[in-house]
């Protein structure tokens, strides 16, 4: 793949209509990439802003968060994890906005051909290698360097109605607009950047660099090796489909569904 809009122009000229507003972005300089940095940033503060939002309601019930007043540590159940998960829908606002103030397709940020089942297909494919290398490289890193802090204890499933819940949370809460984000919004971008500076390996460069930013998010170090192995996996899936979310976001929530399965099997 040569140019990540080639899908959106054979499409447009195959129809034979001009849509008036609807410009092929084509080109990113240093500023749009500051841009686009900025507003991925700005994706990260929303979701802090949303989870917030939404803790404050269920700090009033019984049970569900506890904050220790002497240590100031904060107890969370599972299901309030499950809700507190949701606040990832705000991921999708940044790059709605940014397609929409410069008259981009939706599909310029992945968001298209959502029934494929090519990508769908793909995307439970690589899910399961994504699962076998999540469980290795959280082995070796386990082994090395210790438990990480990641929270991954509290996706469990307790009854068959949280299981449900979760897998349903993990495609389209956490899957979906992850990979808007991370995959067709920043990676697509970065690509476009390096490659408008005559950068021969503008594709690698922009994998490595968004599967290391995806990590980063995460905040938790001693997890980013899983993590920047998951994103590599997430990123290459993207390049080849020309930048079609469906398969990352299947193969992202797959991943994830599965790890919250084990867990609840004590795994």
């Amino acid at each position: 793949m040569d140019d990540p809009d080639v899908f959106e122009l054979e499409e447009a000229e195959g129809i034979g209509i001009f849509e008036p507003g609807t410009r092929f972005e084509r080109d990113i300089d240093k500023g749009k990439m500051m841009s686009v940095l900025g507003l991925t940033a700005l994706g990260m503060i929303l979701l802090v802003i949303a989870t917030v939002i939404i803790m404050i309601p269920l700090l009033a019930i019984p049970n569900l968060i506890f904050i220790d007043i002497n240590t100031l540590e904060i107890y969370i159940d599972p299901n309030a994890l499950l809700i507190l998960t949701v606040a990832e829908i705000v991921f999708v606002i940044p790059p709605i906005y940014y397609v929409r103030k410069n008259g981009f397709p939706i599909s310029s940020i992945g968001i298209k051909n959502m029934l494929s089942g090519i990508d769908i297909g793909l995307g439970f494919v690589i899910g399961a290698l994504m699962v076998g290398s999540n469980i290795a490289v959280s082995w070796l890193v386990t082994n090395f360097a210790g438990p990480g802090l990641s929270g991954e204890q509290l996706l469990i499933a307790r009854n068959p109605a949280e299981l449900v819940a979760w897998i349903i949370v993990m495609f389209v809460f956490v899957g979906f607009t992850e990979e808007v984000l991370f995959r067709g919004f920043l990676q697509r971008r970065m690509e476009m950047y390096f490659k408008s500076q005559r950068n021969s390996n503008y594709r690698i460069m922009s994998l490595v660099i968004t599967s290391f930013i995806f990590g980063i998010i995460h905040m938790d170090l001693i997890g980013l090796p899983v993590r920047f192995i998951l994103g590599m996996f997430l990123g290459d899936l993207a390049q080849r489909r020309n930048y079609n979310i469906v398969g990352p976001s299947v193969a992202h929530g797959f991943n994830n569904a599965i790890v919250v399965v084990l867990a609840s099997l004590g795994f």
